[in-house]
């Protein structure tokens, strides 16, 4: 349900919880400042949740708020540092909890974090096929440092927010983006910093990729220019590409992205027009994870699609809607806006996507 932020703890207060439940809060970055008051007033009570940059309920997506929801989970949901060490991933649920008829394993990441691969390798690894994977990379919109994931722990910068949802679920997306230019090699690569693509320095490659018109864009106005409109893909075979943010240019010629990139990948650059965002969008409500037996959604959209879309985002979430209406009429749109989107359905490992639209369909 969407509340007012001021409605939060009144709301929480005046409906208890059952023993395996918890409550999942989202909130928006609006609110950032507000998070410690919060999460002392909730102290009673168990929570967790994240700061996103923005919300999606029914039609619309809300700069203010919060959106919120009861979860049945296996175990209280757990607080991991990242980079990600085993004794942290021992503490979560075992592969022999997890019931054989599926469950959900709910993966929130602070965006700005390292190592992000290589915890959700860790999570499949452990739980493989058994559950579906819903998630997103969580932050602010102007991507400044914060505490972003939060719980009854307290909150930190960097960390991770694990828990198995006690529901199976179904987990799609689409991204709508078109390859235009490539393949190219990132031959070299640390972390999130690609240092060369095709044995040349990846600021001169990347830039001769751009069209004419951006192939000049000073490093200072290269998140504003480029970052939203072009990425970089991973290709997969067998599944769809995985795209990459690039983000920024480094003194050092360096192509710097919102999450790693694995060295010897092939990738290509992407660009999309809003006609294929709206289109990839209404296509993750043709598929299976929507259906008749669907009991409530959550969905995830990535925050460069609505800048892409501008104007037009209003027109994505109306058709989105009506595609729902129309398959399943008894359950609400909601969801988050994100900086980065994770959905599996579990039979192949897990990223966390950009510039994604993805939608977690839970049933019994």
């Amino acid at each position: 349900m969407y509340l007012r932020f001021d409605e939060i703890v009144a709301t929480i207060d005046n409906d208890p919880l059952e023993d395996d439940q918890s409550w999942l809060i989202f909130i928006a970055d609006t609110h950032q400042d507000q998070l410690d008051d919060l999460i002392a007033k909730l102290g009673h009570v168990r929570f967790c949740g994240a700061v996103v940059p923005g919300l999606i309920f029914g039609k619309e997506m809300l700069s203010e708020g919060a959106v919120v929801r009861k979860l049945r989970f296996l175990a209280p949901p757990a607080f991991v540092p990242l980079p990600s060490t085993r004794e942290y991933i021992d503490q979560l649920p075992a592969l022999s909890d997890i019931p054989t008829d599926g469950a959900t394993c709910l993966c929130l990441v602070d965006h700005l974090s390292k190592n992000i691969d290589d915890l959700l390798i860790q999570i499949y690894n452990r739980f493989g096929p058994r559950c579906s994977y819903f998630g997103a990379g969580t932050g602010n919109r102007q991507l400044t440092p914060a505490p972003t994931v939060f719980g009854n722990w307290g909150k930190y910068n960097n960390d991770a927010l694990i828990g198995i949802i006690a529901q199976p679920s179904r987990c799609t997306s689409k991204h709508g983006w078109k390859r235009f230019q490539g393949p190219t090699i990132a031959n070299r690569t640390t972390g999130n910093a690609v240092h060369e693509f095709d044995w040349d320095t990846a600021e001169t490659a990347f830039r001769k990729m751009l069209p004419a018109a951006l192939k000049n864009t000073p490093p200072d106005q290269f998140y504003k220019e480029i970052t939203h409109k072009y990425a970089l893909a991973i290709e997969y075979p067998g599944m769809d590409d995985i795209l990459r943010d690039p983000v920024a240019v480094a003194d050092n010629g360096d192509i710097i992205f919102a999450s790693d990139i694995p060295s010897g990948s092939l990738m290509y650059m992407v660009n999309s027009t809003p006609d294929d965002l709206i289109n990839a969008a209404c296509y993750t409500m043709n598929n299976e994870a929507i259906t008749l037996e669907t009991q409530s959604i959550f969905v995830c959209e990535c925050f460069s699609r609505t800048i892409i879309l501008g104007a037009r985002h209003s027109e994505e979430l109306d058709a989105v809607h009506s595609k729902l209406m129309s398959i399943n009429s008894s359950i609400e749109l909601e969801g988050i806006i994100t900086l980065g989107e994770i959905t599996s359905d579990g039979n192949r490992p897990v990223h966390l996507h950009y510039k994604t639209f993805g939608v977690c369909g839970f049933y019994d």
